[in-house]
């Protein structure tokens, strides 16, 4: 009986240092993510639709997030040539890593301005228009994109001249605005998010058109060095789209 108080306290104490260690314990990731495109990534990837669905997920299995910011293009290296642990937004491909199911998806549209008076009924009516771009987007539209824009293409295509892949998309919003680019390939948020914040005071749907020419959505994965935490990932994003917290996040950005 009188070594009672003494265990107790033990207990207490070790339950304390539990208590502290345990963010300790917790596993952090070392995750790729593109320079800030709101919103699906902002302020230096500490917030956004991209940062705060992949913590969510991960946090289900109790997995901490540290963001590595990085260029589009090199994304998809990210995981395979470069050791990061993951690597947000890419396309599946057979590079050895772990991919997950979909986790983001993206609304691509051709947007013209409705004074140019240009018409586009498919993706091969883009040949001979001036075009701005995101990164890579030539290997990320489909096989008829590609077979158009890719440099890969062993063909003597003089109009390629004209179509432009910028790294940042800010500037591939302010390219077309500046009539620099008569089409705009892009994500139907990032437009209107980047061209709100240019301070244009007319509402976009009065000056531009949006051509659908491309399969929408396109969907993007989250690549992993490990099988089990991609295993891990699929499982909480599955929770939180159960949940609610996946739809709460949209809303928060997109709404």
């Amino acid at each position: 009986m009188e070594n009672k108080p003494l265990a107790f306290k033990a207990i207490y104490v070790l339950l304390i240092l539990f208590l502290i260690a345990s963010p300790a314990l917790a596993k952090e990731l070392i995750i790729a993510f593109s320079y800030d495109i709101p919103p699906y990534v902002m302020n230096n990837g500490k917030d956004g639709l991209e940062p705060e669905i992949i913590r969510e997920a991960l946090k289900h299995k109790g997995y901490i997030v540290k963001v590595k910011q990085s260029s589009y293009k090199r994304l998809a290296i990210a995981v395979s040539e470069m050791g990061m642990d993951a690597a947000a937004t890419v396309r599946k491909t057979d590079d050895g890593t772990y991919y997950s199911d979909n986790f983001i998806s993206f609304e691509n549209y051709a947007i013209t301005k409705k004074r140019s008076g240009i018409i586009l009924n498919s993706i091969l009516d883009l040949k001979g228009k001036s075009i701005v771009t995101w990164q890579n987007a030539c290997r990320e539209l489909g096989p008829i994109f590609a077979s158009l824009f890719s440099p890969d293409v062993n063909k003597d295509l003089s109009y390629q001249k004209d179509y432009h892949e910028t790294p940042v998309q800010k500037d591939q919003v302010r390219q077309f605005w500046s009539d620099r680019s008569e089409v705009i390939v892009i994500d139907k948020a990032i437009f209107i998010w980047f061209t709100k914040h240019m301070g244009k005071e007319t509402p976009v749907v009065d000056k531009i058109v949006y051509h659908e020419i491309f399969p929408i959505p396109t969907e993007f994965q989250v690549n992993f060095k490990s099988r089990q935490i991609r295993d891990d990932f699929n499982k909480g994003l599955k929770h939180i789209r159960e949940t609610g917290s996946y739809q709460q996040i949209l809303d928060k950005y997109l709404k």
